[in-house]
């Protein structure tokens, strides 16, 4: 698994993880508790795609995802993140840090060994934009 210090990333969130806004909360980062333990945050990098805008990158992440069988809630979103933003954020907070790591091109892991809680809710706070599924 290969280290990524730049780029951007995107992350699907259901609409039970959303405010009355539309927008990320804390539980939208958090690690899914199941046998065994989730040890990543599932990500795509959209710097992958050679496409012109977010919204198409997102919309080619959407596509592949549909490809592997992933079935979206209807008003889930797709959330942006910068890599190095959010490494320095939670950095500087907490003097923690987060790596994110290539699985298999887009997909992408977040990692971390602070309190899942904690880097969640500060990862919800390093949201640049949200695309609704529907707008994809």
């Amino acid at each position: 698994m290969a280290e990524i210090d730049t780029g951007t990333v995107v992350r699907y969130c259901k609409p039970s993880t959303l405010d009355e806004q539309g927008k990320p909360m804390g539980s939208s980062f958090q690690l899914r508790i199941r046998t065994p333990t989730e040890k990543y945050l599932s990500v795509h990098l959209l710097d992958y795609f050679d496409k012109p805008s977010e919204i198409e990158k997102a919309s080619a992440v959407k596509v592949a995802m549909q490809k592997q069988g992933f079935n979206f809630k209807e008003n889930g979103v797709f959330t942006t993140l910068d890599i190095k933003q959010s490494q320095d954020y939670i950095n500087q907070l907490i003097s923690e840090k987060i790596s994110y790591k290539s699985l298999n091109l887009p997909h992408c892991g977040i990692f971390h060994e602070y309190d899942d809680l904690v880097i969640s809710e500060l990862l919800s706070q390093c949201v640049l934009n949200n695309y609704s599924i529907n707008q994809l």
